[in-house]
């Protein structure tokens, strides 16, 4: 394999990642929309929970915020699914990202242009590698956040069993773990959102790379390898 090809077989993988990176963004939006979803609930909640305490139809109320609780968990219970589906993303970029590193560091240095190559996109590459990394606790700890979340709606007992200030402690608990959840979330975007710029840019070089590793190719009477593949339009829908 020349230093030509191990420079193209880098940018096919510089482009995989970007599309990893790009499907990961898209789910933290839809995580972000859950727990956003989930907030409205709790919001619910909490007034009904103030009106047991402030009318007389407390045991109404009391119900009517149990539900609430119910349709909190089945918000909850979409995170450990979303989760996944972005961790597979993040890994899924780390692999192609670990993939370009190594067929850089084969490239022969001895060849300024592919030297020149090396050094424009190493830099790269490396910004989305840490923010990729970066990505994974906070996506963790937002998912604890909500299982807590989760957790202290599930210590409701059914309504004609509950008293108010039961129903209160669920409540505040629920409060703070999503609150805290969705401090990640906003945190994870902002690092989400990084690498994917730091990943088209990475794509861009790696095209620009690419079409001038085919045209020396082809100047000297090569077939490009087929398996270095260009960038594709745009990023596939999950």
């Amino acid at each position: 394999m020349t230093s030509t090809d191990t420079t193209l077989r880098a940018a096919d993988a510089v482009f995989v990642a970007e599309r990893a990176v790009g499907r990961a963004r898209r789910v933290v939006e839809d995580i972000q929309t859950t727990i956003t979803s989930a907030l409205r609930v709790l919001d619910d909640a909490e007034l009904d929970s103030a009106k047991a305490r402030l009318t007389d139809r407390g045991d109404f109320y009391i119900e009517e915020a149990s539900e609430h609780l119910g349709r909190l968990q089945t918000r909850c219970n979409e995170m450990p699914e979303l989760t996944r589906e972005l961790f597979g993303h993040l890994n899924r970029a780390s692999e192609s990202l670990n993939e370009a590193r190594g067929f850089l560091d084969l490239a022969d240095p001895s060849d300024p242009v592919v030297a020149g190559d090396v050094a424009q996109l190493k830099p790269r590459i490396a910004v989305v590698g840490e923010m990729v990394a970066l990505a994974k606790p906070v996506a963790q700890l937002a998912a604890q956040h909500v299982d807590s979340a989760r957790r202290a709606s599930q210590d409701v007992t059914p309504p004609a069993l509950l008293e108010p200030v039961t129903l209160d402690r669920s409540i505040r608990t629920a409060g703070k773990e999503l609150g805290r959840a969705d401090e990640d979330v906003r945190l994870l975007g902002d690092v989400v959102d990084h690498a994917a710029t730091s990943a088209r840019q990475s794509a861009g070089i790696a095209a620009e790379i690419s079409d001038n590793a085919r045209r020396r190719m082809s100047e000297h009477g090569r077939d490009p390898d087929t398996s270095a593949a260009a960038p594709a339009t745009g990023s596939p829908a999950r």
